[in-house]
């Protein structure tokens, strides 16, 4: 900074006087702490040959009746199917320079070359970058000459992925229309609506039973998976009224629509629904304001006299054990309040087709030095059924 050097009051005490050495630290303190909490903990997988790479998940056939005659001829039946998933890799880039000048100029915080301590502050800075990317990239975009190439983060796999359905209430058959539901006998499903069917229960789980007829895009519901199986037409769920804008859910996303806050009951909704299709989260991501709203809702902060006369002390616990699992809250900097996700850790991986390096030999264009830092990198969720998500939150 400029000193000033106009003549002093007087040399009679330092507060008048002119020539007084400042005493800097060389240490600069850096007020945020490492960000990168999905980038630290995410597993890596092979590296990715292409800009956009794909992947297969494939979900077990439910249990059936199965027994048989001693005495009868095999009939083979069609096995279980697979779903595709795909993500693309996005560019980072993080450049800067540095002049000569800057370079060779003492400095008052430290003594280390100054293009040095810029790219270091770079790299800290490309992480970040790319934890933005898996917090908040909600679609993939695949590049072009006029088009960035942009990864899907968490919310591009943890988003609602619905099917329009209509219900006949004579029969309480569900069509999907021409759209193939993929479900088989034994799956269950899901529901919402604008106005839910007299006789459904939005949230509640309700097993299927495929129509003989037209098995791809027609079925019944059953409250118990025997029944479903065994076709028990007396346990037949049959609703009275239609509903309107009735759809099947296919995935753990529960829309709270802005009107509800966190509570315990939509949290159990979440983790029951991950339970029922095989999926263990143990985490549960979001915002600071949101993790004191955990806290207080699961009982955490409970105040304990120390001595008496003393403050007391407040206790706060993270961790929510429901009936479907156990998780721990952690609050993430750079999560909004209006969502949360319920993390299985184990299904999540960094796919990178090129690592973080330095683009090494540039060009000396002028009276300065330039650095610019490289990295390709996407995220693979390779059974996002396994997690679930609370959006549109209350804040």
């Amino acid at each position: 900074m400029a000193r000033d050097l106009n003549p002093s009051a007087s040399q009679s005490a330092t507060y008048e006087a002119y020539g007084n050495a400042e005493d800097y630290s060389k240490l600069i303190t850096n007020i945020e702490p490492d960000q990168t909490k999905f980038l630290s903990s995410f597993r890596e997988a092979p590296d990715a040959k292409a800009t956009e790479f794909s992947w297969t998940t494939e979900g077990l056939r439910p249990p059936q009746d199965n027994a048989h005659f001693e005495k009868e001829d095999y009939v083979s039946q069609k096995v279980g199917s697979m779903e595709g998933l795909s993500n693309c890799v996005q560019n980072f880039q993080n450049t800067g320079y540095v002049t000569d000048t800057q370079r060779k100029v003492n400095k008052i915080y430290n003594e280390q070359d100054e293009f040095v301590r810029q790219v270091k502050n770079a790299m800290i800075g490309q992480a970040r970058d790319m934890e933005y990317m898996l917090v908040n990239g909600k679609a993939k975009q695949l590049g072009s000459e006029s088009v960035k190439p942009r990864s899907g983060g968490i919310p591009y796999f943890m988003s609602m992925q619905n099917i329009d359905c209509t219900l006949t209430v004579a029969d309480g058959i569900v069509s999907t229309g021409a759209v193939k539901h993929n479900l088989t006998t034994g799956d269950f499903v899901y529901f919402i609506a604008d106005t839910m069917p007299t006789g459904l229960k939005q949230g509640l789980l309700y097993y299927v039973r495929v129509d003989a007829t037209t098995p791809e895009t027609k079925f019944t519901l059953y409250d118990a998976l025997a029944d479903a199986v065994e076709g028990k037409t007396s346990a037949q769920v049959k609703p009275t009224t239609t509903g309107t804008a009735l759809k099947i859910v296919k995935n753990n996303i529960i829309d709270l629509g802005g009107a509800d806050d966190l509570s315990t009951d939509n949290m159990n909704d979440v983790m029951q629904m991950c339970y029922n299709r095989g999926g263990n989260p143990t985490k549960a991501i979001m915002s600071g304001a949101k993790k004191r709203r955990f806290s207080s809702i699961v009982g955490a902060i409970g105040q304990t006299k120390r001595k008496s006369g003393e403050h007391k002390m407040d206790i706060v616990v993270d961790v929510f054990q429901s009936d479907f699992g156990t998780i721990t809250a952690e609050a993430h900097r750079m999560y909004p309040d209006n969502r949360i996700d319920f993390m299985d850790s184990q299904y999540w991986e960094l796919k990178y087709l090129t690592r973080p390096h330095e683009v090494k030999d540039l060009a000396k264009k002028g009276s300065y030095t330039e650095f610019v830092l490289e990295a390709q990198l996407g995220l693979q969720g390779t059974q996002p059924k396994a997690s679930g998500s609370l959006i549109n939150i209350k804040r």
